[in-house]
């Protein structure tokens, strides 16, 4: 690897509070790229070009500073990163005093490029990780570049996964995104089998290991305690949706797919809930599919034609609470403080207003499935 302005400098700092002294930084080519006298920044070094050939130490007496070109009294030396020269450390002054502090100037420099060449290391193996998920969860032909980053990269695409998608809510903090890819960083280290990417700057995707258990399919409940407790420092700021454990090559994919889903329908029913899972979900996510279709706009044509006779919005609110009651009329009463007869009186205003028979399990189904559907297309609007 090479060294660039920014490693140049950072070794120039830190090897000038060890010696005390201007110290330089010349690139592969030469060029002095850091320095603690920024007027020499840009300037050819020719004694970093004696080093550069010789693969040695070339001292500079005050006596020659005039001839070699960018150069003044000192001693450079080589930097080197697995077995080649990537550059030139220089440290100003009398070569007999100023080389005591070599050793420790060599070490300092060798170990940033070192750190930043590991640096470099992981950010590539993220980028790696990264374009596997992406590719997992679009689906399709695998070709043999993907074949080859998995391999090297060490993943065993056969351990049981389901999709998981966090998605930050609309006040998270400023901070949030950057707080988001630690939390990522965290998940995949601590957890070997766990893969993720970041999707966008507020959502992400994360690949889950799961246990399958016979008879009983995976351990939904597991992966739920886990989930919410990593996810405890964000507190209200996320929302998760879980898709289902689907084998066969693109089963990751359709386990995105459904994830997506959940988290789409879960923000329109409930808003304020925060953590979801598509096996929870199949009546709203088969119902979401239809939300725009001809069938489920007729079905919804049952509740406006209600909410046209039904200025006051009273026949609609007794609706709902007499099916979150679930029919019950004793609790419906109650929670409407309102007398039991006022409240078959008002049932039978909406049973006309709807036509439908609210006794008949056929219409009580297309009016829960028509007021659901209404719920799904509302926040369209």
């Amino acid at each position: 690897m090479y060294i660039d302005h920014h490693m140049a400098q950072k070794i120039v700092d830190r090897a000038m509070k060890i010696t005390g002294c201007n110290v330089n930084v010349m690139d592969h080519q030469g060029v002095i790229i850091g320095s603690g006298d920024p007027a020499r920044l840009e300037q050819l070094h020719e004694g970093a070009l004696n080093v550069l050939s010789s693969h040695g130490e070339v001292d500079i007496e005050h006596g020659q500073e005039g001839k070699l070109r960018g150069v003044r009294g000192g001693v450079n030396l080589p930097i080197f990163s697995q077995g080649e020269i990537v550059g030139v450390v220089g440290i100003t002054g009398d070569p007999e005093e100023v080389r005591r502090f070599a050793d420790l100037v060599v070490m300092t420099a060798e170990l940033v490029v070192e750190q930043a060449a590991l640096t470099a290391q992981v950010q590539w193996d993220r980028r790696q990780r990264e374009a596997v998920v992406l590719r997992l969860i679009e689906g399709g032909r695998r070709d043999s570049l993907f074949e080859d980053r998995v391999a090297r990269l060490g993943l065993d695409l056969r351990v049981p996964r389901v999709a998981v998608v966090l998605e930050l809510t609309a006040d998270a903090g400023a901070q949030s995104p950057a707080q988001l890819q630690r939390w990522l960083a965290e998940r995949e280290a601590g957890q070997g089998e766990v893969l993720g990417a970041m999707l966008s700057a507020r959502q992400l995707v994360l690949l889950y290991p799961v246990r399958l258990e016979q008879g009983a399919g995976w351990d939904r409940q597991r992966l739920r305690r886990l989930l919410v407790s990593e996810c405890r420092p964000f507190g209200d700021a996320v929302r998760l949706a879980v898709g289902d454990y689907l084998p066969g090559a693109d089963g990751l994919s359709g386990s995105y797919q459904l994830a997506v889903r959940a988290l789409d329908v879960a923000a329109r029913r409930s808003p304020e809930l925060r953590y979801c899972e598509a096996g929870d979900m199949a009546l709203d996510l088969l119902l979401f599919e239809a939300r725009d279709s001809w069938a489920g706009a007729r079905l919804v044509q049952v509740l406006e034609r209600l909410r046209g006779q039904d200025r006051q919005g009273v026949l609609e609110k007794t609706l709902n609470v007499y099916l979150e009651e679930q029919l019950d009329f004793g609790r419906t009463s109650e929670r409407l403080h309102i007398h039991r007869n006022t409240l078959r009186y008002r049932l039978d205003k909406l049973a006309t207003a709807l036509a439908l028979d609210l006794n008949r399990p056929d219409d009580l189904l297309q009016l829960v499935v028509a007021k659901r559907l209404d719920g799904l297309r509302r926040r369209d609007d």
